[in-house]
């Protein structure tokens, strides 16, 4: 194995963090990957699905760098995310599976340094009170470590920042493998021979930043997440509140239309009061804040107005215009305004010309409209 030069060894930790970035933010954009990443109590089955989708791609980067391309080996960061965030057993048997191409390299100890990456990580995660705060590392974590330090050291840090013993794990681990590897001339383990002090310490921060870097591209992706999930009840909560506010309406509205029926057309009234059983019945069952057909809506809403028997009235118009665009969309249930107007109420006696033409308009903002006129009315 050559001796790099600094120029050479700062371009090759440069690509190596790049690509555990970009790794990180492909394996991102599945969406059974952030699902299973995201669960905190796992089943076998998901941590076998988390090891599966870790292990090819650091495995191809182990291939890759037997070729020649030094940049692609992220064994030890890998292993050690795996068990940071799946656990100890994804974390070894991940490392293990990780490192088989070396190993059949005769690179003998690339397997049980992987492994003891892997139990590490999963040691710190399982030592952690709240798991909540693997999500806290970052790439510029690092730059707090010395001020932590200092006002623990002197009994001022009451909070245990639990992201540092991950940082001080990674630091740790490449430290003993820059050490073994140098202690056995790099040929049972692979590590990056280069000139000049300032070698190790450019390797371990490529670490950091190797392992920091996709931790905080997914957390990014869970906070949005968590904050769309948060508008969502938000929606939810705010559409219940108008749901208990128009169903009321609806009720008393069509309660008063029974009253000045009974009066008149107590065989009518007792339909209408029937009618009103059977879609309360329908609004007590609807779980759910949209239903899942805007065309169901509608016609439900056409049976209550097709069979509206109203007195004296010799023509019936109904005009109902649902567009098909429209049509399977999801919409509120009963978001729509159902007025009826009736001579019989006190508004129209009052207005003579106006109860001459009673009407029923339904129509939302959704792309759907249903219009009834009743014309003749003697």
């Amino acid at each position: 194995m050559g001796i790099l030069s600094i120029k050479e060894l700062l371009l090759t930790l440069f690509f190596k963090m790049g690509l555990a970035a970009s790794l990180a933010a492909l394996l991102a954009r599945s969406a059974t990957f952030r699902k299973v990443l995201y669960t905190e109590q796992r089943d076998s089955d998901e941590k076998v699905r988390l090891m599966l989708f870790f292990t090819p791609p650091l495995a191809a980067g182990v291939m890759l760098r037997l070729l020649g391309y030094q940049f692609t080996d992220l064994t030890l960061e890998g292993a050690f995310v795996l068990g940071l965030l799946g656990g100890r057993v994804p974390g070894v048997l991940g490392g293990a599976i990780v490192s088989l191409p070396a190993f059949f390299n005769h690179e003998w100890l690339s397997t049980p340094i992987a492994a003891l990456a892997g139990l590490l990580g999963g040691m710190i995660r399982q030592s952690m009170p709240n798991t909540e705060a693997v999500w806290n590392l970052g790439p510029f974590t690092f730059i707090g470590g010395p001020r932590y330090l200092w006002r623990w050291a002197r009994g001022r840090e009451l909070e245990r920042h639990w992201e540092m013993l991950a940082l001080a794990g990674i630091v740790a681990l490449e430290l003993g493998s820059l050490a073994l590897g140098a202690a056995v001339h790099g040929k049972w383990l692979f590590y990056l021979a280069a000139e000049g002090r300032w070698a190790m310490a450019a390797q371990v921060f490529a670490s950091m930043i190797a392992v920091a870097a996709p931790i905080k591209i997914w957390n990014t992706i869970r906070v949005e997440a968590n904050l769309e999930a948060h508008q969502q009840m938000l929606l939810r909560a705010r559409m219940d509140a108008l749901s208990n506010q128009i169903n009321p309406h609806f009720l008393f509205n069509t309660l008063n239309t029974v009253s000045a029926l009974v009066r008149t057309d107590p065989d009518m009234a007792r339909e209408v009061v029937l009618k009103l059983s059977n879609i309360l019945r329908r609004l007590l069952r609807q779980q759910e804040n949209f239903v899942p057909c805007a065309r169901s809506s509608i016609s439900w809403t056409t049976i209550w107005t097709s069979r509206w028997r109203v007195p004296a009235a010799t023509n019936w118009k109904s005009r109902r215009k649902l567009t098909s665009n429209r049509s399977t969309s999801s919409c509120p249930p009963w978001c729509c305004s159902l007025s009826w107007r009736t001579p019989s109420a006190t508004a129209w006696r009052r207005n003579s010309k106006a109860a001459s033409s009673p009407s029923a308009r339904l129509s939302t903002t959704g792309g759907f409209e249903s219009r009834s006129k009743i014309t003749g009315w003697g």
